[in-house]
């Protein structure tokens, strides 16, 4: 997953891209590729590693993708990109918690 993408772009022009197009495929590669060594130690820190952590890296990044939307040109992209894939990371945890409750 962290194959380098056919035309690479910063974190800032990524986000900018996805917020136009949360399908945009190039600029998820290029989130993803740019941020390979943060995304698989948060994943690691929440899921160990395994099948379940390479789930949750499609997961987060789609959700990643969906957020874009929401940053704000002041910010600074990579701060961005860490405080938030943190939080989905959190939210996708306490989702498979409640769904392992729900489902005993």
């Amino acid at each position: 997953m962290t194959d380098t993408p056919a035309v690479q772009m910063t974190n800032l022009e990524a986000i900018l891209r996805l917020s136009v197009d949360t399908a945009d495929g190039q600029a998820l590669g290029s989130l993803r590729h740019n941020n390979a060594v943060f995304i698989r130690a948060t994943l690691t820190r929440y899921f160990g590693s395994g099948p379940l952590a390479n789930q949750a890296e499609r997961v987060l990044m789609l959700r990643m993708a969906d957020r874009a939307r929401s940053y704000d040109q002041q910010e600074n992209a990579d701060r961005w990109f860490a405080r938030y894939a943190t939080v989905e990371c959190d939210r996708l945890r306490n989702e498979a918690i409640h769904d392992r409750a729900n489902s005993d």
